[in-house]
């Protein structure tokens, strides 16, 4: 597989604020140091379209940034581990959960469940605040009697922490086949039971069944289109949990799933990223905004 990397030289205050809009476009990775940002796209997800929209947005935030300040290289899978290797190291979700790369070895402490993800999918490796915002809920809420279906699984990460969790049985879908194949790989990294299961398929392809826990750390648009799906495939009293939403999203997110039918359990946010979950019954609990930091 074949990476795209852009190289931008920015201000440091602007980087957390353009990052976010990245990640929103398919960004797979950022890696953010003194006095640039280097960006990486899987190349079958680039297009000229993005190149001019990045630009395009950079340019409203710095009137005075230039084309020539945009570096595009194509890079091997082999220059991407490298890079990746330097950057990637064990980090802690929450004082429970524990995700660390196959090279790095970790001593865990009585308690904790530790994750091994090789960062083919850096969007799959828990440094991003949507990927932390979902397995911090996951934490909170999953309960060993549990069936849970993760739309969009990328990396595999949040379905293996399902399974470590302690779910009954969990289904875990993609379409891209190179992110199935990360996914399966990180399965055996984490010597997962055969209570997970991965498919290449789309959320309408599923077929009719009910879910007590539905994850979904996905694009923006993706998450509207699906919304009415989306109730479909939970149980009565189950729920679902949604991120890779940005804070200036809520709005047209909660509209969106409101009319499909659902209602607001709680919302959490980590910088500029939030993740909301919700019930398909009418159930009465409180909402807080929780901004979350860092372990």
């Amino acid at each position: 597989m074949s990476w795209i990397e852009i190289k931008l030289h920015l201000p440091q205050e602007k980087m957390e604020e353009i990052s976010g809009y990245l990640f929103a476009q398919g960004c797979e990775g950022i890696n953010i140091t003194a006095d640039q940002i280097v960006i990486y796209f899987s190349k079958h997800r680039w297009s000229e379209e993005i190149r001019i929209g990045i630009l395009s947005y950079i340019q409203g935030i710095i009137p005075s940034f230039s084309p020539r300040s945009l570096q595009i290289l194509a890079v091997s899978d082999q220059d991407w581990n490298k890079n990746w290797k330097e950057y990637f190291r064990p980090i802690h979700i929450s004082n429970r959960i524990v995700i660390k790369p196959p090279w790095e070895t970790y001593h865990p402490h009585p308690g904790e469940i530790v994750l091994t993800i090789n960062p083919k999918m850096a969007f799959g490796t828990g440094h991003h605040e949507s990927t932390q915002l979902v397995m911090r809920t996951m934490e909170k809420y999953i309960k060993n009697t549990m069936t849970i279906l993760d739309i969009g699984t990328g990396s595999g990460i949040l379905a293996i922490l399902a399974e470590k969790l302690g779910a009954e049985s969990v289904v875990a879908i993609d379409d891209d086949p190179i992110a199935l194949k990360n996914a399966l790989e990180n399965a055996q990294l984490n010597a997962l039971s055969d209570k997970v299961k991965f498919y290449r398929a789309q959320p309408e392809n599923i077929h009719a069944s009910q879910y007590d826990l539905v994850l979904a750390n996905i694009n923006c648009n993706i998450l509207i289109k699906y919304a009415q799906l989306f109730s479909q495939l939970l149980k009565p009293k189950g729920m679902l949990v949604i991120s890779g939403i940005l804070r200036t999203d809520e709005v047209k997110m909660m509209d969106a799933y409101e009319k499909a039918g659902f209602r607001l359990i709680e919302k959490n946010a980590l910088k500029d990223w939030m993740s909301l979950v919700f019930s398909p019954r009418k159930l009465v609990a409180k909402v807080s905004l929780k901004n979350q930091k860092k372990e």
